[in-house]
C-alpha cells in the first residue's frame, strides 16, 4: 500500500472517530438537538448539496456560509465553528475517495502541503476562539474577494498552456510550504482554503489532475485537525453537523465518482461565481 493510500485511509479512520462523536453528542440529548436552530429537513437537503458540489472543488465553507446566513442556524461569532465542524467528516471521506482513486502524487510535495495545512489549521483554531464576529465578517469580506481574484487567473492559466509538473522541489516547495502554512490558518476562521490552494499549486506550474488530487486529497487535514479544538468547545449547530455527516456523506460518495468528467474551465468559472455570491452577501450585511 503507498503512502497515497495510508494517507486516505488515515482520513477514513479520522472521519469515522469523528462522525462517532458527533452523532452520539447529538443522540445523547435529543431535546437540546430539537432546539437548535433551523428545520433539520431543510439543513439535510442544503448539506446534501453543498458536499456534492464540494466534489468538484466548489468550496464548502463558501456555500455552507451562505447555508448558515439564510437559515440562520447561527451567531457571527460562531460562524467558523459551525463551517470546520459540518466540513469534517463529509471532507475526510471526500479525501479517502480521492486518494484511493486519484493518480499517484509525489510523496514529498504531499507531505509539506498536508504538513503544513495541519500545522496551520491548528494554529488558527487556537486563535479563531478570541476574534469577535465583525472582525470575522471583514476578513471574510476581503480574503474572499482576493480568492475570487486568485481564481480568474487561475482560469486564465487553465485555458492557456497548464502546468505539466507532478511534484515540486527546492525553494518552490519551500515557498508552497509557506503559503500552505498560511492558508490552513486562514481557513480555521472561515476563510475557504481551496481557492488560494489551488491557485498557489496551478502558479507553482502543478498539471491540473495532480492539483486536483492534492486540493481535494490533501485540504480536509484543515477541518480535521483544526476540529479538535473546534468540536470540544461545542458552539456549533448539532443539526447542521449531524446533516453533514449523513446526508452530505452519501451526496459526497456520488458527486466523487462522477467528479472526473468535469471540465476544469467549467469548474473554475462556477467556483468564481459562488464566492462572488459570497462576498455580496457578507458586504450586504
Amino acid at each position: 500500500m503507498s503512502i497515497q493510500h495510508l494517507i486516505g485511509a488515515a482520513f477514513l479512520a479520522a472521519g469515522i472517530i469523528y462522525a462517532i462523536y458527533i452523532l452520539r453528542d447529538a443522540l445523547s440529548d435529543r431535546g437540546s438537538f430539537a432546539a437548535q436552530r433551523g428545520s433539520f429537513k431543510g439543513t439535510l437537503a442544503a448539506e446534501a448539496i453543498v458536499y456534492f458540489l464540494c466534489t468538484i472543488g466548489i468550496s464548502d465553507f463558501v456555500m455552507n456560509t451562505n447555508v448558515v446566513r439564510k437559515l440562520k442556524l447561527a451567531d457571527p461569532e460562531t460562524l467558523p465553528d459551525c463551517l470546520i465542524t459540518s466540513g469534517i467528516v463529509p471532507g475526510a471521506f471526500i479525501a479517502f475517495l480521492y486518494l484511493r482513486n486519484a493518480p499517484t502524487v509525489d510523496t514529498a510535495t504531499l507531505l509539506v502541503f498536508m504538513g503544513c495545512l495541519a500545522l496551520g489549521s491548528f494554529l488558527g483554531s487556537l486563535a479563531v476562539g478570541r476574534m469577535n464576529g465583525e472582525a470575522i465578517r471583514k476578513a471574510l469580506v476581503i480574503l474572499l474577494t482576493a480568492a475570487m481574484a486568485a481564481l480568474i487567473v487561475r482560469m486564465i492559466l487553465s485555458s492557456g498552456a497548464p502546468g505539466t509538473a507532478t511534484s515540486l522541489s527546492g525553494w518552490k516547495l519551500a515557498l508552497l510550504g509557506g503559503l500552505t502554512l498560511v492558508f490552513g490558518f486562514t481557513n480555521m476562521l472561515g476563510i475557504p482554503a481551496k481557492p488560494f490552494t489551488t491557485t498557489a499549486l496551478m502558479l507553482l506550474g502543478m498539471s491540473p489532475i495532480t492539483t486536483l488530487t492534492l486540493l481535494l486529497g490533501s485540504v480536509p487535514i484543515s477541518v480535521v485537525t483544526g476540529g479538535i479544538n473546534v468540536v470540544r468547545r461545542k458552539r456549533y449547530n448539532k443539526k447542521l453537523a449531524v446533516s453533514a455527516v449523513t446526508a452530505g456523506c452519501v451526496t459526497a460518495f456520488i458527486g466523487t465518482m462522477l467528479a472526473i468528467s468535469i471540465n476544469a474551465v467549467a469548474l473554475i468559472i462556477i467556483l468564481i461565481g459562488v464566492i462572488l455570491i459570497a462576498v455580496i452577501s457578507l458586504i450586504k450585511k
